[in-house]
């Protein structure tokens, strides 16, 4: 069996046939709790100001819609344009301070925006009914995941009629800033009851790829990929820096690979969405002139790249990686069905891949 850093060499140096640095990773997207989706589905984006007194969440939440009201009650139209309704004003104030009160992980603030009797039902159908219960379930998710944050993007507000308004949108939540994005659709219903606009149901969806951009399907899929990685073994390192292109659309790898203190390789490899195939693509090109192409299929625990390319002899070669996310700061890749110039080549088994701890000044 040749060793590992022979096994270095050969997925490098053959990096069009078998599948670039060790870092070209997928994950399967894990199901997200109720509520979580919940705050998607209520909130607008992340930049809304502070509530004035977190020990008093709902007061600043109502102070903030109150407001907002005031605003658009005294507000002119500019240019022969229509004011925008008060009232949804008034909605997408408060979707606003949502937000914050979830970023500040305060439960108690986020149950008072919904009215006594609210439901919220994620994209399983799971459902949690009546305020007391939204409060405990909030409280469960934030003590599960104390670096968890969101986002989203409210499409639209319909003012029905004075009692009803329908709010629509896309969320993304993540468990830690490393970790993946859950991109989900949503509707939420508010109430009009005593002068005040409650959430009475939350309602959640998976995000149809139809729907998404490529950088939403990127996001949600393979953002975690994004950081700086390392895979050591006593002769080689394997070196990969991950990171997002400018456009948003497409992940960009570097990767080099030093062998007994010398660069035996370094490539580049960008990751985008294939409308036309419906599933993610990899382009890899090597600085020996090797360079390759890669299908994405998720399968039960992580991703299986299918590759095909050449080497800068050019001998034809192709292969299968499986990438397994074990979590957000450690990958499990393996390579099998290698072939290079008709010549099968030895699996390479399960590699163990790790995040690259800050630097002491960092």
């Amino acid at each position: 069996m040749r060793t590992r850093i022979n096994s270095a060499i050969v997925v490098v140096c053959l990096v069009a046939a078998f599948g670039g640095g060790y870092l070209v990773q997928g994950q399967n997207r894990t199901k997200q709790e109720a509520v979580k989706k919940a705050a998607g589905a209520a909130a607008a984006k992340a930049d809304a100001a502070k509530p004035a007194d977190s020990k008093k969440p709902a007061d600043a939440a109502k102070k903030g819609a109150d407001d907002a009201k005031k605003g658009a009650q005294t507000a002119q139209p500019a240019g022969g344009k229509p004011a925008e309704d008060p009232e949804e004003k008034v909605i997408r104030a408060s979707a606003e301070a949502f937000t914050k009160l979830y970023n500040a992980h305060d439960a108690r603030g986020l149950a008072a925006l919904f009215a006594p009797k609210a439901e919220v039902i994620d994209e399983d159908g799971s459902v949690v009914k009546g305020q007391a219960a939204i409060e405990k379930e909030f409280t469960e998710v934030f003590k599960a995941h104390p670096k968890s944050s969101m986002q989203v993007d409210v499409q639209s507000v319909r003012v029905l009629t004075p009692q009803l308004a329908i709010e629509e949108g896309v969320a993304r939540s993540k468990d830690s800033p490393d970790s993946p994005a859950d991109v989900t659709t949503y509707v939420a219903i508010h109430v009009n009851s005593d002068g005040k606009w409650r959430l009475a149901c939350v309602r959640d969806w998976d995000a149809p790829p139809e729907d998404l951009s490529p950088h939403d399907l990127l996001e949600r899929d393979l953002s975690w990929l994004v950081g700086e990685w390392i895979d050591e073994s006593p002769d080689s390192v394997v070196h990969t820096v991950c990171t997002w292109h400018d456009s948003g659309n497409f992940l960009m790898q570097e990767f080099q690979v030093n062998v007994r203190g010398q660069i035996a390789m370094s490539g580049t490899m960008r990751i985008g969405w294939n409308a036309v195939a419906k599933q993610f693509q990899s382009w890899v090109f090597d600085s020996h002139g090797g360079h390759a192409t890669g299908c994405w299929l998720p399968d039960g625990d992580g991703w299986t790249v299918k590759m095909q390319g050449a080497t800068p002899k050019g001998e034809v070669g192709s292969s299968t990686s499986h990438y397994r996310r074990v979590n957000d700061d450690t990958i499990a890749w393996s390579s099998f069905d290698r072939v290079a110039d008709g010549e099968r080549l030895e699996d390479i088994p399960e590699v163990i891949v790790k995040r690259r701890p800050p630097l002491p000044a960092e």
